[in-house]
């Protein structure tokens, strides 16, 4: 925007990023008269309320908000730190995400990929301001929204993961009476049990939660919910609706000769026993397969635990692991050895017990070089999850067993039941499980309504 000397914008659609430059430069922002002016839109772009666009389609967004799965305005929250305003950042951050403490410690951070400046240096480090701001409320300084209204309706939500309590707290906000029932005996999903507490620290995870539970939100452990085949359950426990968000809580078996070997675990039953408090033996040296992050936080997870040598072997190589990058580097910083592009074809044992993997070395999607083996008194496999569909009775599943959902509003084939998260859309990121439990407390809000 160029200010001209009749007070009026002149905005350049072709060349404008929607970065607020332009307001943050203008007179108003230490004149608060200018704010109101009637005869200039000065004032008007400065609230962010001006009519009429000067362009026939409309204006993108910033590519860092575009790129976030909540469209989070990365732009306002990032001025306001910069500005020293921490309180008003954090408030404006949860606006639309109900876990910005969690985002900014596990985050894969998509909007500092897109970030333009770095075209110039590098891009803004987006997660870590939004980590610095969380400690605002980590002092006990809360701030955060409160129901607007009190709405009819009774509200189940069957998991507490990220999807779960995004939906919880949306909903509870709407004014609905919200109920979460979990199966495990902790609050958090695979962000209690999945993810280690040296990358997502139990306090702030704790702090998240109490948060959304300060609403009004009714949560149960160790509470399980089964299914019966005409769906209709939950009416009887007089709930209204379901947003059900229970997750990929099942490994995914490696199919290769010695997987029932002693010594070989799945990698979230791996995690799940360590944060369950449960005891495991481990040996001096354990075998990572896998390239996830869930096998770099097994591998991590294994040296805290005791451990002498610690080995990953993945299909992928570095550049195309689908671990977080950062992840990678502080498991190689805590020397971790990553064998890349190695294929498992054989778990050997002598009688009942694992003693080593044999791999081949693998190129371009295909077996064909020559083989190695790599020796440990524990095999971690931790090749991917899937949904377990015994939970499941009575929903139409895809092939791949995750739920089948209308792509337009969640609901799935029982009427009154949306749901989101991992279960449909099978393993993904956080921010993209807290996207789907805003759009189905939006569903379920349309529905009742």
């Amino acid at each position: 925007m160029i200010e001209g000397r009749t007070h009026k914008p002149v905005i350049q659609p072709e060349r404008c990023h929607t970065c607020d430059v332009c307001i943050r430069g203008c007179p108003a922002e230490l004149i608060p008269e200018y704010r109101r002016e009637e005869k200039s839109l000065r004032g008007a772009l400065y609230r962010k309320k001006a009519r009429g666009n000067p362009s026939k389609d409309k204006v993108p967004l910033p590519p860092c908000q575009e790129a976030c799965a909540i469209r989070q305005d990365v732009r306002g929250y990032v001025a306001l730190i910069a500005r020293g305003k921490v309180k008003e950042a954090l408030e404006s951050i949860r606006e639309v995400n109900p876990l910005p403490a969690v985002c900014g410690f596990i985050c894969h951070h998509p909007c500092e990929e897109a970030c333009l400046r770095e075209g110039v240096d590098h891009p803004i480090p987006i997660r870590l301001l939004k980590r610095f701001v969380a400690e605002y409320e980590r002092r006990g300084e809360r701030t955060g929204m409160r129901p607007r209204k009190r709405r009819r309706g009774k509200i189940l939500v069957i998991g507490s993961g990220p999807a779960g309590l995004t939906a919880a707290n949306d909903l509870r906000l709407l004014g609905y009476s919200v109920t979460i029932f979990e199966a495990l005996p902790t609050l958090g999903g695979m962000l209690a049990v999945g993810i280690p507490e040296f990358r997502l620290p139990r306090d702030i995870l704790s702090m998240e939660i109490e948060g959304i539970r300060q609403l009004g939100v009714e949560m149960n452990l160790n509470h399980p919910f089964y299914w019966k085949e005409n769906g209709k359950s939950f009416r009887r426990l007089g709930f209204d609706a379901v947003f059900l968000s229970i997750g990929t809580q099942s490994s995914i078996s490696l199919d290769i000769e010695g997987k029932h070997l002693l010594g070989v675990l799945p990698g979230l039953e791996f995690l799940r026993r360590i944060h369950l408090g449960k005891k495991i033996s481990i040996g001096e040296s354990m075998v990572v397969i896998g390239g996830g992050n869930v096998a770099v936080d097994v591998a991590r997870s294994a040296w805290r635990l005791g451990a002498k040598k610690v080995e990953m072997a993945c299909l992928e190589s570095r550049e195309d692991m689908p671990a977080i990058r950062e992840e990678v580097e502080e498991a190689i910083r805590e020397r971790v050895k990553i064998h890349f592009l190695a294929s498992p074809v054989k778990i050997m044992g002598t009688g009942e017990r694992a003693i080593g993997v044999e791999f081949v070395r693998a190129g371009s999607g295909v077996v064909d070089g020559p083989s190695f083996r790599l020796y440990a008194d524990t095999i971690v496999t931790a090749i991917g999850q899937r949904v377990d569909r015994r939970a499941l009775k009575g929903f139409d599943l895809n092939e791949d067993g995750t739920v089948r959902v209308d792509p337009e509003t969640g609901e799935t084939n029982i009427k009154g039941v949306f749901s989101g998260g991992d279960v449909v859309t099978g393993p993904g990121w956080a921010i993209d499980a807290i996207a789907a439990g805003k759009k189905g407390a939006m569903s379920i809000h349309r529905y009742l309504s």
